[in-house]
Formats: C-alpha cells, structure tokens, sequence
C-alpha cells in the first residue's frame, strides 16, 4: 500500500513540473540563470539535469568545492557530470578558508595517514558516540546532548557545508543567478541537512520527493549509473554514508516517513519497511528533534500596538 503511493507511475511529468517550476522561479525573482553546488551526488546531479533543460547550459552555473576529506570519487563523479551537461567545471578548493577557521584542528591531524585509516576513525568515532535507542545522528539533532567532543565534530561538519553556501550566494549574487538547493523530502524530514548551509537556497525543487524517488526520477533523466547506483554519503568525512550515519536504509526510512504521512498505523508501516516498532520511534524521534530546523526564523509573539 505505502509502496505504491512511493512508486512515480509517470515520471517525464513531474520532471517537467519541477522544469517548469525552475523557469517560473528564475523569472519571478528576476534572475539571469540558476547556480548550484555540484557535490558528485544524485541530488545535485538531477538538479543540475533540470536545470539545464529549464534555462540552457550556458545559462547554468555549477560550483564544485572539494577540501581535504573529499574522495577522489567525488572528483571523477563532479567533473564527469559537467562534462556531460557541458557547464563548466568551476572548482574553489575550500580548504585554505577550512584550516584558517581551525576546523581541521578540531579532529587529528590527518597528514600522510592512508584514506582507510582515516575511514576507520570515523567509524569508531560515531560508534563511540552512539548510545543506547540514540545514534550519533539523533544526539546531534539534540544540539550535541552536553558531548563537547560531539559538539567538536557537529562544528567540524557543519562549518564545511556554511562556507561552501557562502561561496554559491558570493557567484550567484556576482552573476545574478537563482540559488538552487538539491534537499529531498527524506533529508528535511528527518533533519538529515545542515541549516544555513545545504539548506540554504532561493529554491529547493526536490523537496516533495523522497529519496527513493529521486532514484526513479534519475533514471528517467537518464543521470549515469554511476551516480544512481552508488551509495549517497555527504562526504564531509572519510567514509560513512548516509545509511549508516541515518542508522536506517532510504528504503525503509522513505516507507516510514510516506506511512506517517497517509495516517498508517505503526504496525503496518513496520511490516511493509521490513523494520520492528523500535524503528518507527526512532524516525518519529528524527521528525521531533529536527522540526526546529525546518523553522524559518523564530522570534517571540509580543504585540507593541496593544
């Protein structure tokens, strides 16, 4: 039942809503073309697809801004993807303005230490700040739960994904382009994003669709499979990929979260996600903790004309 509602029955249609949505947008806040982080990842990459069939290539910027921890696949993915749409391949390495903020000082010096060593530490270290029922992921959407050390690697993540918007909003504002983010609705549900960095754009075309949903809709793009296929990861430290950080697999978590929003109950949902009851908890926790995040501004309800 909740599969179904999952399943895109006719793909080229809403590809050409979301087109549509691009070009109505680029003109209603009367820009010249449309400016996107280029990450190597599927979100980005069906973005910038879009993109690019809604205004034109010469009219599409996108910005690729490794820095130290960035994979050599990201590389090949983010250069392969420009080659194919034909924008060029604007690379800004973050890493100077990473290491003058002291970020990189925050973790252990990672010089000539081989990438699956580095892969390793991170593991043990989100391992070791997991507890019991609270992932390292649920205890940082709870502000670090008074873990200094957690809240050393919240800075350490989060600051990459802040300077990286800096950098689109400085070329957008330069080349009066419209800011696109590449969220999906499995990411803003759950929290799964960085606030004022990731999350920050002029528009988010993706938002309506889940995860698994990008995946049909990519497909129908014709992105490559290399892209499609590989397992998505924020790449801001080695290793660790969405899954494992989120503690629950897209496939579930995309069940769970379309459940709750058709009203299932709890048991039918944990069936159909393949999943027990403690993790329909967990993902109504992740929808809990993160709600604050998808707050624009809060301010306090006080009335000086009365």
């Amino acid at each position: 039942m909740i599969r179904e509602r999952l399943n895109i029955e006719n793909p080229q249609e809403i590809l050409d809503q979301i087109e549509d949505f691009i070009k109505r947008s680029v003109s209603r806040y009367h820009k010249d073309g449309c400016i996107l982080g280029i990450s190597g990842g599927l979100d980005s990459a069906l973005t910038a697809y879009i993109a690019v069939r809604a205004v034109g290539k010469e009219n599409v910027m996108g910005l690729f801004m490794p820095e130290r921890d960035t994979s050599k696949a990201t590389y090949a993915d983010a250069r392969m993807l420009a080659k194919i749409l034909g924008i060029p391949f604007n690379e800004i390495n973050i890493k100077p303005v990473v290491r003058k903020m002291g970020v990189y000082s925050l973790q252990p010096p990672a010089f000539y230490v081989p990438r699956g060593l580095q892969e390793k530490y991170v593991y043990n270290k989100n391992k070791k700040h997991s507890k019991e029922n609270e992932p390292t992921f649920l205890r940082m959407l709870k502000g670090g739960d008074g873990d200094p050390e957690l809240q050393k690697h919240m800075a350490y993540l989060n600051t990459k994904q802040r300077i990286r918007m800096t950098y689109i909003y400085y070329y957008a504002e330069l080349n009066n382009l419209l800011v696109l983010g590449n969220l999906n609705k499995s990411e803003y549900m759950t929290g799964f994003y960085v606030k004022y960095g990731d999350s920050a754009s002029d528009i988010q075309p993706l938002i309506p669709f889940y995860k698994t949903q990008i995946i049909q809709l990519s497909k129908s793009m014709m992105v490559p499979d290399s892209i499609i296929n590989k397992s998505p990861a924020p790449d801001l430290m080695p290793g660790m990929n969405d899954e494992e950080i989120l503690n629950i697999s897209y496939d579930s978590l995309d069940v769970i979260l379309a459940g709750l929003d058709m009203g299932v109950d709890d048991e039918t949902m944990a069936s159909e996600a393949g999943v027990d009851k403690s993790n329909i908890a967990y993902v109504k926790r992740l929808i809990e903790l993160s709600e604050v995040l998808r707050r624009d501004i809060d301010s306090p309800n006080i009335d000086l004309v009365n």
